[in-house]
């Protein structure tokens, strides 16, 4: 006896109609097993970037004759859709610490490159502070200056 593939999906075989069945119910099967199993909460980890718009525009260091100037963009990363949610909802009160920590800096901090990843890990801390205070997480993953320009 040989196969005959064309047999085999001849729909007036009889089992044809029994084995796509089949196949039909474990392709649902693996599927509904994937659907399951993703995490429903909002917890789950996903990165996400969240700007801190508009840009900061602040004027920094020592009162002088000489007013400098600073225009930032930041950049927030959250590693969870409850951490976006925290940190869009208090961003009022992010932004304002951003500018109190931005507008105390000197011109060294301000004018090299070491001295703004200082003020990045500062000001990465202070919110993560403030959201852990608040909500009871540092949801804020990372902060990033996507854009850093200083008029002294």
């Amino acid at each position: 006896m040989l196969f005959n593939p064309i047999k085999v999906f001849d729909m007036n075989n009889p089992y044809f109609l029994s084995n796509y069945r089949y196949v039909w119910a474990l392709l649902l099967a693996i599927i509904s097993c994937s659907v399951l199993a993703e995490d429903g909460d909002g917890s789950e980890s996903v990165v996400k970037y969240i700007e801190m718009k508009p840009s900061f525009v602040v004027n920094y260091g020592e009162p002088s004759a000489k007013l400098r100037y600073a225009k930032i963009d930041v950049s927030l990363r959250v590693n969870s859709n409850s951490a976006a949610v925290a940190v869009e909802q208090h961003m009022p009160a992010l932004r304002n610490e951003m500018v109190f920590l931005l507008s105390k800096q000197t011109d060294e901090v301000m004018g090299n490159t070491s001295g703004r990843e200082q003020l990045r890990t500062e000001a990465l801390k202070a919110l993560q502070d403030y959201l852990n205070e608040e909500v009871g997480q540092s949801a804020i993953a990372d902060l990033l200056f996507t854009s850093f320009v200083v008029q002294s």
